[in-house]
């Protein structure tokens, strides 16, 4: 049980450590728009993740180690970055499976619109729209020499 205790608390740390990573991301896109950083940020999605980075951690203490009196450091490292990655691998294969069609990438982890995303979709029963074809001039010398 402590074992599963040990990874389950370096699965959570190296999944917060990713989340300051995040943190970082959300503040670069929110910067140019008129949302503030803690209305971009979802509390329960952020509790999520650092679930996933403890369950990743758990299952990697099991695998990684066999005597819970004698840990070397780069044990707590390898649970640290089983957090790490499997909570990045799952919300990353997650976030690609479930994105709306259209979301730029990288926004749908964040969940923050940008001004092109946040364009209305265009109307599917609208009338396309026409550009004006070029009239041909007659006898127009033609730029390319091969073609007579």
């Amino acid at each position: 049980m402590q074992l599963l205790g040990l990874g389950a608390m370096m699965g959570a740390l190296g999944q917060a450590i990713r989340a300051i990573v995040g943190l970082k991301k959300v503040n670069d896109a929110v910067s140019n728009t008129n949302t503030s950083v803690s209305e971009a940020i979802d509390p329960s999605r952020m509790v999520t993740s650092l679930v996933i980075g403890a369950i990743a951690g758990s299952l990697a203490s099991v695998s990684l180690i066999d005597n819970i009196n004698a840990i070397a450091s780069a044990q707590i490292v390898a649970l640290l970055g089983a957090g790490y990655s499997g909570a990045d691998f799952i919300e990353g294969f997650m976030s690609r499976v479930n994105a709306s069609p259209g979301t730029p990438v990288g926004q749908e982890a964040i969940g923050v619109n940008t001004a092109a995303s946040a364009a209305a979709p265009p109307d599917p029963n609208a009338a396309p729209a026409t550009t004006p074809t070029p009239t041909p001039v007659a006898n127009a010398a033609s730029d390319d020499d091969a073609v007579g």
